[in-house]
């Protein structure tokens, strides 16, 4: 049974290891960096992490990835049922909390793991980034509040969205206040563009 201070240890060994993977992705890290950033041999580093930097990859990907599950599902379930109010919530946890490089994920550093390995990954940020909203969506087509429209689609569409403002603010080259631009992207969401008289216009 490993002692607290190889539990510690450990610890220490992921937290450094996600700091540098989410700076410099998969390929841009080594053991020997990350074996000198935590303080430890080269060959020490293999007793904390003996299945080498691909799986010390996974293991800290399936923490961050579970730890925002757990802080988006319970922004959500602390809000009102209502949709709009849900999503809001959801919003607020996505521009409040630095998520995982899910897109980095998908575009580069998937293609450096197993075939095993990436599969279960991209299951696993599917099940923690879309499933949680995918249920508030199915939940409020069923309430008839929303008309049919898939639900998986309709959260991966807001993730995208969230995670291309969270870009564009941390470029700089954001315009307006995070609380406004989030109201309006959900508004335009639940009711469109067009106006109702410009709807009657052209399609009455």
């Amino acid at each position: 049974m490993p002692t607290k201070k190889g539990r510690d240890t450990r610890e220490r060994v992921l937290n450094t290891a996600q700091q540098l993977f989410n700076q410099k992705g998969y390929q841009g890290v080594s053991i020997r960096e990350l074996a000198q950033a935590v303080g430890l041999r080269e060959a020490s580093l293999y007793y904390y992490a003996p299945g080498g930097k691909e799986q010390l990859y996974v293991d800290v990907m399936e923490r961050d990835l579970e730890q925002h599950r757990l802080g988006l599902t319970a922004a959500v379930g602390a809000a009102h049922p209502a949709l709009r109010q849900q999503l809001l919530a959801a919003a607020g946890w996505f521009i409040t909390q630095s998520a995982p490089p899910i897109f980095r994920l998908f575009e580069t550093d998937v293609h450096f793991l197993s075939s095993e390995n990436g599969e279960k990954l991209l299951s696993l940020a599917y099940e923690c980034l879309y499933a949680p909203l995918a249920y508030v969506f199915r939940n409020a087509l069923i309430r008839g509040e929303i008309k049919a429209v898939d639900p998986v689609l309709l959260a991966s569409t807001f993730v995208s969205v969230m995670a291309g403002m969270g870009h564009t603010q941390q470029a700089g080259l954001y315009v307006g206040s995070s609380t406004e631009a989030v109201e309006t992207i959900i508004d335009v969401l639940l009711h469109g563009l067009v106006s109702a008289t410009d709807v009657d216009h052209r399609y009455g």
